[in-house]
């Protein structure tokens, strides 16, 4: 038994042995095989990569490479878009017309989104066509860079480059289809590579739609407008509107500072404007000015606090600028009469200006969480002081245009003429008439809506000995108006027609002031042909002094009625008016002057003076005081009151001439 049993287990022994053998086989050739299959697997494979994937070192390398090309070329395209407003490269139409551009640098310009009433805002779409293009352009040129690789790899393009951008809210993405095959130093095919994709944190979409919105609603409520409008509207000492003053001293304000004023105004304050709903800086509670006018409201929907806005203007940037009426480089105010049967003169000055304004607005929108810019720009348009996009009611030129300014006008001098000025000191009632030369005067010219400064007269001009003058090229004007200007005369000027070799000679006739603090006003008082002694002015009171000169054959300028005159406001008047004051009369000589004195208590009329005043100008020249002398009829009756203004020269002869003590 137990033999027979050991035989058994033998043949079980022999049956296992032989079994193991044949699984080793197999395991061998299974092992055999897969080594095969990777290595043809390996010379022949096909990879799609992505980011982030696990792939083999080759493949690896080359992907990072192209990966990193793709981002390079998309964020200097980014960059592109948000300079110049959606545009990687500006298209010629707009490039070639300053109308369309504003230029920020000599290479750099951000188109006009919107330009009188005209918007050209490129879409969202437009933009991914250009992203798409830049990528597809200049990818194989970033990728075949022979310093890429240094000689490791091959890289064969075996299809073309196809882009296709996403740009969403979170970001930009760019998607690339391009088929390339990777080859080893030995020319042997290690890989194929065809998807790829990089991707921008950039919020494109948040900030082409946040500047479009702008654009929008400046367009339907034309708010930058009303900020410009509210800031020359505020009267601020430099920029005139409309206005009177209690004085009879001439205002006038220098064209070019009212110019200049108006830009620093709008450089500031632009910069304080903000969009309700983005990221801003929250305003005090004591400039409520700022919040109710400098907090705009684009639309209740709109919310993004990841954006802010800031508006800007500079000196640089083109502008165009044009008021009236003005005189010569000078807005001037007028003496404002007012004449009834009591009341011979009011003496105010009065003022009204008419602006028309325009001038290109860089709007910069940025993503605050990335500090990517996205930058428009648009024209602002005031005409006649009133928000005014339309060009058909335009008087001054389009905002291309306003590159022209008087600088450049006044640079194009190509007529040479000369000025000659001249003191002049004549009076035809007495036969004075003395004329010098008369250096030291400031030479204009205005020409239409253009004003250049000329130059200053020198004595002994070109060694000519005893004259006084100035020789230069002046800028072609078929009706121009050459002006001489210097302190302490009346100015003069001539119309010209510039021609080569013109003479123009200019005339300027001295003044003489006096201070008003100098000058006392009496009073006699009137009753029944009687006259009292003089008395010093009432509490209350208020005295008119005017006189003036005429001389015939003068060409008078606009708002002048007279060859010279002089008014003057004294009595109870303001301190700063009067101080402000004075009387100014004809220098060099004796002059004989109209002159007239209303006597004013609650605006109602109470007396005055008329007669002709004779000044010695030895005499006023060295006055300490002069006292003029006038009629009181505040005690008499209304209707004797009316009577006596009608009689007021003949009465004047009953109280002395003024006096110059």
């Amino acid at each position: 038994m137990h033999k027979k049993r050991s035989l058994v287990d033998v043949d079980r022994l022999s049956f296992t042995s032989k079994k193991g053998q044949v699984t080793l086989f197999i395991i061998l050739g299974i092992v055999i095989l897969l080594a095969v299959v990777l290595v043809i697997i390996f010379r022949t494979e096909i990879t799609t990569t992505k980011p982030g994937e696990v792939v083999p070192t080759t493949t690896g390398q080359v992907e990072a490479v192209i990966t990193a090309c793709i981002e390079e070329i998309g964020e200097d395209a980014l960059f592109k878009v948000g300079l110049q407003g959606g545009y990687i490269d500006v298209p010629d139409h707009i490039l070639n017309d300053k109308s369309k551009h504003l230029e920020l640098a000599p290479t750099i310009v951000t188109p006009y989104w919107a330009y009188w009433q005209t918007t050209d805002i490129p879409s969202l779409d437009f933009i991914k066509e250009q992203l798409d293009d830049d990528v597809e352009q200049h990818l194989a040129s970033c990728v075949f860079d022979p310093d890429k690789f240094l000689g490791i790899f091959d890289i064969v393009e075996r299809g073309p480059v196809l882009a296709d951008t996403e740009i969403t809210s979170s970001g930009v993405e760019f998607n690339v289809e391009w088929n390339v095959e990777i080859r080893n130093a030995k020319g042997e095919v290690v890989s194929e590579v065809l998807n790829h994709k990089a991707e921008s944190p950039v919020k494109l979409k948040d900030a082409y739609t946040m500047a479009r919105r702008i654009v929008e609603v400046e367009m339907r409520d034309l708010k930058l407008e009303d900020i410009t409008q509210d800031l020359i509207a505020l009267e601020h000492p430099n920029v005139p509107v409309q206005g009177f003053e209690f004085s009879c001293s001439e205002k006038r304000w220098n064209v070019e500072d009212v110019k200049q004023s108006v830009k620093d105004l709008l450089r500031v304050n632009l910069r304080a404007l903000q969009v309700s709903g983005s990221d801003i800086l929250e305003y005090p509670d004591e400039l409520t000015y700022y919040q109710n006018h400098y907090l705009w409201n684009i639309g209740d929907t709109f919310r993004n606090s990841d954006l802010s806005t800031t508006f800007t203007f500079e000196d640089s940037y083109p502008f165009s600028f044009q008021v009236t009426p003005q005189n010569g480089r000078y807005l001037k105010s007028n003496t404002m009469s007012q004449n009834s049967e009591f009341l011979s003169l009011l003496c105010m000055q009065g003022w009204k200006f008419s602006y028309d304004v325009s001038y290109p607005v860089l709007v910069k929108v940025r993503d605050e969480t990335t500090g990517f810019d996205f930058k428009v720009a648009m024209t602002v348009h005031l005409q006649r002081n009133f928000p005014n996009r339309g060009e058909s009611f335009l008087k001054t030129p389009p905002i291309h245009l306003s590159t022209y300014s008087d600088d450049v006008y006044c640079e194009d001098r190509s007529v040479p003429m000369m000025v000659r000025t001249f003191e002049l000191i004549e009076n035809p009632d007495t036969g004075v008439f003395i004329r010098e030369p008369l250096p030291g005067v400031e030479i204009s010219m205005t020409c239409v809506k253009y004003q250049c400064d000329i130059g200053e007269s020198l004595y002994d001009f070109g060694g000519q000995g005893h004259v006084a003058a100035f020789q230069t090229n002046f800028p072609v004007c078929a009706g121009g108006i050459v002006r001489g200007e210097k302190e302490h005369y009346k100015e003069d000027w001539k119309r010209v027609v510039t021609q080569d070799g013109r003479e123009i000679e200019l005339d300027l006739v001295p003044e003489f002031r006096f201070p008003t603090s100098q000058v006392r006003v009496v009073t006699h008082n009137f009753d029944d042909g009687s006259v009292g002694p003089a008395t010093e002015l009432e509490d209350g009171v208020i005295a008119l002094v005017s006189f003036h000169f005429d001389k015939e054959g003068t060409l008078l300028g606009p708002g002048r009625s007279h060859f010279h005159s002089s008014e003057s406001l004294l009595g109870d008047i303001d301190a700063d008016v009067a101080a402000a004051q004075t009387m100014t009369f004809l220098a060099h000589a004796d002059f004989t002057y109209s002159t007239d004195v209303t006597l004013l208590k609650d605006n109602e009329y109470i007396g005055g003076y008329k007669g002709n005043w004779t000044v010695p100008w030895q005499q006023v020249l060295n006055a300490e005081e002069i006292v003029i002398h006038a009629l009181d009829v505040s005690r008499l009756p209304q209707d004797e009151v009316a009577l006596f203004s009608l009689s007021l020269a003949e009465q004047s002869n009953l109280v002395p001439v003024p006096e110059i003590r």
